[in-house]
């Protein structure tokens, strides 16, 4: 009686731990707007999410809640239409990537033209960090932040990697390889960009299709660059965030959800979630990637869907990860 007690016991301690699993399970979260057009995500490990917008701003939406709060206004600290997103527990920032979009239509009063890096601060939001990016017509994209606060930021128009050090108030030019860039085209196309636990960089390039790592050398310079190997074909590859040990999690525009086990010079790819809209920006928490679908051809793509209102509303999405 007594071991037909326990197993009762623990039977009913199963069914209970599934029903809260399923009564926890996650749903995709509204976000207001309907030109919001959300390129990017970064998220805390306390679930709080920061989502740029092409119209401005950066919404913060709790995901424990589904509580969404606007975090910045459009034109704050001179920040125009806002692209990559990175929540920096380091420097203790929130990264903007700002890139002035009035030739498509989006005037955000008070914007700083160009390209440009913002840094907020993550308690009050108050702008502390303001540098453009160098170089002839560049593009700023999305961050990736190092164990030592180094800022690593890709230029997509120019496909270059550029660097922040602490307390400089300027970017350097810190890499490029004529193998991650597109010459024939103005917008060359490096995208995301994530820290593995070798200290190496990974980036993608949604023109190109690619994957690559880029090494550190114990003094930060690069090293060597390797074009990796994906056991399917990457299908405009855009944000990229790790998930721990040698995983990250990508965003592809076709409309996927991937994640992306590298082993040496090798990446096998598992497709997570496909069909979807136009996956544009992604992050992990509490089991799920967490993804948003920018729609941003409503904006680059002038001669057939600007004006035109994209499907809605705009969402941040879960995908269950393995």
């Amino acid at each position: 009686m007594r071991h037909f007690g326990f197993l009762l016991k623990a039977a009913l301690l199963s069914l209970a731990a599934a029903q809260a699993s399923a009564a926890h399970a996650q749903k995709a979260i509204d976000l207001p707007g309907d030109r919001l057009f959300p390129e990017s995500v970064s998220v805390t490990p306390n679930g709080a999410a920061y989502v740029g917008s092409l119209s401005g701003g950066v919404l913060k939406v709790d995901l424990k809640t589904g509580k969404v709060a606007q975090w910045l206004k459009p034109g704050t600290f001179g920040s125009a239409s806002t692209f990559g997103i990175l929540a920096d527990p380091v420097n203790g920032l929130v990264w903007v990537c700002s890139n002035d979009l009035t030739p498509q239509g989006m005037v955000i009063p008070g914007a700083d033209k160009g390209a440009t890096l913002k840094g907020f601060d993550v308690k009050t939001g108050k702008g502390r960090v303001s540098l453009t990016l160098p170089g002839d017509g560049p593009f700023c994209n999305d961050a990736a932040v190092a164990a030592d606060g180094t800022l690593y930021v890709t230029d997509s128009n120019r496909s270059h990697i550029l660097r922040w050090r602490r307390g400089a108030t300027a970017l350097e030019d810190w890499f490029y390889d004529p193998a991650l860039a597109d010459p024939a085209h103005s917008q060359s196309g490096l995208d995301g960009i994530a820290l593995g636990p070798d200290g190496s960089l990974y980036v993608n390039n949604w023109r190109l299709n690619v994957l690559a790592r880029i090494s550190r050398d114990a003094d930060g310079k690069p090293g060597g660059m390797t074009l990796l190997r994906t056991s399917r074909p990457l299908d405009t590859p855009d944000g990229l965030r790790p998930l721990g040990g040698n995983r990250f999690v990508e965003a592809e525009g076709s409309g996927k959800v991937a994640v992306l086990a590298v082993t040496g010079d090798q990446v096998a790819v598992t497709t997570l979630a496909e069909g979807l809209g136009q996956t544009t920006g992604i992050g992990a928490w509490g089991g799920y990637a967490w993804h948003v679908e920018g729609e941003t051809s409503y904006v680059f793509r002038g001669d057939v869907k600007r004006g035109k209102l994209p499907p809605l509303p705009f969402r941040i999405s879960p995908v269950k990860l393995p």
